[in-house]
């Protein structure tokens, strides 16, 4: 396993968690904790398909640039700026999971 498939399970980690978060805090029942399942499984599939599909474009883009194989301060800052920003991609994806399922929790009772 890369990092980058760890970061991807991650960030679908994220989101679940945020939600099933929540509902522990709501001290939710059976149902409440289905919807905030529900609500984090769709919440990481979405943050990590995009996670992926963001990597893959950048890094297209990087590696045709001509000038990516010879700056190698050029390499390490991309890199710095990309994980750095897949890591608040994936604290996004936890507050985005936790909001949804507070948000539909109240919106249901």
């Amino acid at each position: 396993m890369t990092l980058w498939q760890l970061l991807i399970l991650i960030c679908f980690g994220a989101g679940v968690g945020g939600a099933l978060g929540e509902a522990g805090h709501a001290k939710a029942g059976f149902g409440g904790y289905a919807l905030a399942t529900t609500v984090g499984v769709v919440v990481g599939i979405g943050s990590a398909w995009t996670m992926w599909i963001t990597h893959k474009i950048v890094v297209t883009s990087l590696m045709r640039r001509p000038d990516w194989k010879d700056a190698s301060s050029q390499q390490e800052w991309s890199l710095r700026a990309l994980y750095f920003s897949k890591f608040v991609w994936i604290v996004f994806a936890g507050f985005l999971g936790w909001w949804l399922s507070r948000l539909l929790r109240g919106l249901i009772s």
